[in-house]
């Protein structure tokens, strides 16, 4: 803070020092002051209206706001003024990634390799954006340039696995998942994804062990945790079914799918009393069920005629 309190007082001396004023506005960005940051930008770019850095200051201040479309807006700009700067051409594609503009972006990335071939980011996001578009051999040379630069990122080792994954080449995808989960051991989608090969394997037990590491880093994973409860089911391992759905019902007590599984459980054990209870349950929590709730209640009605007759 004693850096900017020196330039709030150099710009106190002379408020004309335009170089001070933008030194000053990217420290206000820095620390989080975007809308106090954006407002002196602007001022700038008053002032000076053919300087791109004003254009891409601004853009960079629109996407921390959250203001994409701005951003592209203010961007397009600094990239007439200076149609070369591969900073301004790579947070412009970038932009247009988080817009959906996918065709743009790519045009712009490549590009940018032109001027910088070893720049890792930009292999990266055609790697990102050819995947998107299910170009699946495009995305493995672009993933694999990215990786060639940096080895180490488990993004884009994901993403990579991935490709070779819905390409069918499962033992480069599990080879590559596993890297993934070396560098980073809580990247619960690497998880799910190896359990998810596993049983299009037939391989329930490794399927199973990757399911419950995906629960353990990410116990709100509400995709793992039904695939995991069907295949405890269909190992009659009824407890451990039990024992998940009852820890996440805890956690996320309006998933009314979860209440639904485990009225199922409870049906598989033969007790009537908790499988009507959790029907109940489903019932009552019946905005987030994706299952149809008319043929929940006839269940219940059944279940409870059952009863009434023993």
């Amino acid at each position: 803070m004693e850096e900017i309190e020196i330039l709030r007082e150099k710009l106190k001396q002379n408020p004309n020092d335009y170089e001070t004023l933008e030194e000053y506005a990217i420290m206000l960005s820095d620390i989080g002051e975007n809308e106090e940051a954006l407002k002196n930008f602007l001022f700038l770019k008053d002032k000076f209206p053919d300087n791109p850095k004003n254009y891409y200051n601004i853009g960079i201040i629109l996407e921390k706001l959250k203001y994409n479309d701005k951003a592209v807006l203010a961007y397009e700009k600094a990239m007439t003024l200076s149609p070369d700067d591969t900073d301004i051409l790579f947070n412009l594609a970038y932009t247009y990634i988080k817009t959906n503009q996918l065709e743009k972006a790519e045009q712009l990335l490549l590009k940018v390799i032109q001027t910088d071939t070893d720049d890792y980011n930009s292999y990266f996001h055609l790697g990102e954006i050819y995947s998107k578009q299910k170009k699946h051999d495009e995305a493995v040379k672009y993933l694999s340039k990215a990786l060639d630069l940096n080895g180490n990122d488990a993004v884009a080792k994901f993403y990579l696995a991935y490709e070779y994954d819905v390409m069918n080449e499962k033992d480069k995808a599990i080879e590559l998942y596993n890297q993934v989960l070396e560098i980073n051991p809580e990247y619960s989608w690497a998880y799910y994804n190896l359990a998810s090969i596993y049983m299009q394997k037939g391989d329930k037990n490794s399927a199973i062990s990757f399911l419950e590491k995906t629960i353990k880093t990410n116990p709100l994973d509400i995709s793992a945790i039904k695939l995991l409860v069907k295949l405890y089911t269909q190992s009659k391992k009824y407890s451990a079914a039990e024992r998940i759905l009852k820890n996440s019902i805890q956690a996320m007590p309006d998933e009314s799918d979860l209440s639904y599984l485990l009225a199922q459980v409870y049906k598989y054990l033969k007790s009537n009393i908790n499988y009507i209870k959790y029907l109940k349950q489903t019932i009552l929590k019946k905005a987030n069920f994706t299952g149809n709730i008319e043929l929940v209640k006839t269940e219940l009605e059944e279940a409870q005629k059952t009863r009434n007759n023993k």
